[in-house]
């Protein structure tokens, strides 16, 4: 998915934001590294086992793991306050400019906002930061997309 989106990105890179730094500018290039590793590393890695285990395993009527669900919103809650210290510096993972790093968040930050939003209340810099990716136009069309199609 990563990937695509990366070759979305380049590919329409002059329609609409340019979500991928120039690749002359080393710098862009390394801060955007550095987010999309710490969207993977620290937030993926958690957020999946939540969504999994509270939305869509008993939507598919298997059981939830509870002690699998506790432990990573725990570290889940920890890895956070990595992003409070982030977006307290700065509006968005690799700088003041959107980059897919930030918007790979949205899938499981859907979910996890509905499931656990105590994450989101108890660090106002990356649910501030959160707030504002889920009100972008193309964001909430993607939100109508899935209601719509989840009634077919």
């Amino acid at each position: 998915c990563r990937a695509i989106a990366r070759y979305l990105a380049t590919k329409y890179a002059d329609q609409g934001p340019k979500l991928l730094p120039d690749s002359s500018d080393l710098k862009a290039v390394a801060l955007f590294e550095q987010a999309a590793s710490i969207e993977q590393s620290n937030f993926d890695t958690y957020a999946c086992v939540i969504a999994h285990e509270k939305y869509y395993n008993p939507l598919q009527g298997f059981p939830t793991n509870e002690a699998a669900y506790q432990r990573n919103l725990e570290i889940l809650n920890a890895k956070l306050d990595g992003y409070e210290r982030i977006l307290s510096k700065q509006k968005y993972l690799a700088g003041d400019e959107l980059t897919l790093a930030d918007l790979w968040h949205l899938p499981y930050s859907d979910v996890a906002e509905t499931i656990a939003p105590q994450l989101f209340e108890s660090h106002p810099k990356f649910n501030e930061w959160y707030q504002g990716l889920k009100a972008r136009p193309s964001w909430v069309r993607v939100k109508e997309f899935i209601q719509e199609s989840m009634k077919a």
